[in-house]
């Protein structure tokens, strides 16, 4: 009854929490589509930033016109999404579905956590406790089960490294919603699981894998050097300041 009674307050509070994100999403929107501040950003980004950004897009305009496979004009989420179908990589089609949603989840649980902070400029990482991150590793495996059925099921390519896809982004998108460091053991996982999958299809010369291959490997490469930011970078970026 006493647990009940506890339960009920956490319950309204998360409601509230959960009408006051709705409320502001519009708010957020438009400050993470505000052009001044974006050209903000981007001047203020750290040169290896920088110049990472631009390997990303040399790289996945490169492999779009080598591997012959034009995506011009589509949202980049979308095109991946489409690809992940051709492929009939199923986990990758529940992962970037998936993705598609938190991008909305993100831009409101972001502009929140920041607005709550002293420097506003960029969210500060948190840290992981250790019963957390086992909890949140036996849901990965729960879902990587569910996922792997029904890759099963669906006939789909690649399924015991495909079907890792969506649980390691589910955890790697909540983390990184609420401002966790560990997201980057989830995306670092991830990518380099995601090299591996590609490498295979272009082996069998499936769509965009040319395309596909080239983008993994530098954001396995961005991965890392996010990992370096959000562990080390940002207490040196502090004691500069």
């Amino acid at each position: 009854m006493n647990q009940s009674k506890r339960a009920l307050p956490n319950l309204n509070m998360l409601v509230r929490q959960l009408k006051q994100d709705v409320t502001t999403l519009p708010t957020a929107m438009r400050a993470v589509f505000n052009w001044q501040r974006g050209v903000t950003e981007l001047r203020t980004l750290r040169p290896a930033t920088k110049l990472m950004m631009a390997t990303m897009l040399i790289v996945t305009i490169l492999g779009f016109i080598l591997g012959k496979d034009y995506s011009w004009g589509i949202i980049a989420c979308a095109a991946w999404l489409t690809t992940a179908i051709t492929n009939r990589l199923i986990g990758d089609i529940a992962a970037q579905s998936f993705y598609l949603v938190m991008q909305f989840v993100g831009i409101t649980v972001w502009h929140r956590k920041m607005a709550a902070q002293a420097d506003s400029s960029e969210l500060t990482g948190r840290k992981l406790s250790k019963l957390a991150g086992l909890s949140w590793f036996i849901l990965a495996v729960l879902v990587y089960a569910i996922v792997l059925h029904f890759s099963k099921q669906l006939n789909g390519n690649q399924i015991y490294l495909d079907a890792t896809l969506l649980p390691l982004g589910i955890v790697g998108s909540v983390l990184m919603v609420n401002g966790y460091r560990s997201q980057w053991v989830a995306w670092i996982t991830l990518d380099v699981i995601n090299v591996i999958i590609w490498f295979n299809q272009l082996r069998g010369f499936s769509p965009a894998a040319a395309s596909m291959l080239a983008l993994q490997l530098v954001m396995l490469a961005n991965a890392i050097y996010g990992a370096y930011l959000w562990f080390f970078g940002q207490s040196a970026h502090r004691h500069d300041a």
